[in-house]
């Protein structure tokens, strides 16, 4: 989970994200909250065909352990989106999915660590590059 300035996220109609190409959820909370986490597959509770049983951590099998493990891929895309999003709030760009995901894109393009997102030379490539996206989409309206 992070934490932003509430008037950097957008509002929006859909606030719940699902990045099938990062194999990862995404919840972007009006009020500053930040969600990143792997995706899991919602399922329905209604029918139930075994009684809740309390769990014992003793008898945990090894099926039910590979349902907790997160792949190191999930988690490195986990990790470079919540830097994305550390980057945006720090330049105070509004946070947004298309955004988010030129950020990321970015970094994967420049062949970055992910570590290295947190540095101040990517900090500048980011802000040149929303600089270059406003100017274009102000250049369209004024067209219009």
């Amino acid at each position: 989970m992070l934490t932003v300035s509430p008037y950097l996220v957008k509002r929006c109609k859909q606030h719940f994200h699902h990045l099938q190409q990062y194999g990862i959820d995404l919840i972007l909370g009006c009020n500053g909250f930040i969600w990143v986490g792997e995706h899991v597959e919602t399922k329905d509770n209604m029918v139930e065909d075994e009684p809740i049983k309390p769990p014992n951590k003793s008898q945990t099998t090894l099926k039910e352990q590979e349902y907790t493990y997160t792949p190191l891929k999930t988690r490195q895309n986990i990790c470079r989106v919540a830097n994305a999003i550390r980057v945006l709030s720090t330049l105070g760009f509004s946070i947004t999915l298309d955004v988010i995901q030129e950020v990321v894109d970015l970094s994967s393009s420049k062949g970055l660590n992910i570590h290295e997102m947190l540095t101040a030379e990517f900090s500048v490539l980011v802000a040149e590059r929303e600089a270059e996206r406003i100017s274009s989409s102000t250049s369209t309206r004024r067209k219009r």
